[in-house]
């Protein structure tokens, strides 16, 4: 029977070199793939975001940054901003996890100091009526909380008052003074709605990852080798 014998032990130094090579550059080649990655699911992620929610502004829009990956620590983490004064990933979580929301920034700062003597409910949401203007994405606007917030230091005509006006069976609110009434802007009502998750982070994400990270590790991977040589 024909056969054929092979000695490869002359190639076996420059295989385990080859080896050795390949294992130093791993984890390096590992993190700049998952880097890759991680800002590829940032950007598919923040373009999510005018698919699930009703208008979202651009601060809703930019909400998701990334933590990069180090060779000593392969993880790379792709998270909505908790700065102080940037705080997306408090009202975010609510459109990614569900659950009942918490008091809006403008909410805490006009009703804390009355919660509980003016017949305001703890945890209370005020709710806009029509003389309030919103803006394109159907907030309250920064330079009405601002007029509201100025016009609560002081009395007469124009300016702003909040709690349960005396008299009659009017709810409680922030209600605006204008010649001798009471004219509703908020009405505070107890905050028992619950809100579905609608923006599937972990889904988008993994399909980014399922689809990238291969090409990225061979690519970085090949780049590595080639700058070990």
């Amino acid at each position: 029977m024909a056969s054929i014998s092979l000695d490869i032990r002359s190639e076996l130094p420059k295989a385990i070199r080859w080896t050795d090579q390949m294992t130093k550059q791993l984890p390096f080649a590992i993190s700049q793939a998952l880097n890759s990655t991680a800002f590829d699911a940032r950007v598919a992620i923040n373009s999510s975001t005018r698919q699930y929610f009703d208008k979202p502004n651009r601060f809703t829009q930019t909400a998701f940054f990334v933590k990069r990956s180090t060779k000593r620590e392969l993880e790379a983490v792709v998270y909505a901003e908790a700065a102080p004064g940037k705080d997306r990933a408090r009202y975010l979580k609510y459109g990614i996890q569900g659950g009942r929301r918490t008091q809006k920034g403008f909410e805490r700062k006009f009703l804390t100091e009355v919660v509980g003597t003016r017949s305001i409910p703890a945890g209370a949401q005020l709710v806009p009526t029509s003389l309030v203007k919103l803006n394109a994405q159907g907030n309250v606007s920064l330079a009405t909380i601002k007029r509201i917030q100025k016009g609560l230091a002081t009395q007469g005509n124009g300016t702003f008052f909040i709690g349960t006006p005396k008299g009659g069976n009017r709810p409680a609110g922030i209600y605006r003074r204008s010649k001798g009434q009471l004219f509703p802007y908020f009405l505070a009502i107890e905050n028992k709605a619950n809100y579905r998750g609608r923006l599937p982070i972990r889904d988008i994400g993994g399909k980014v990852a399922q689809r990238r990270f291969g090409g990225y590790l061979r690519s970085s991977l090949s780049k590595a080798l080639e700058t070990a040589r």
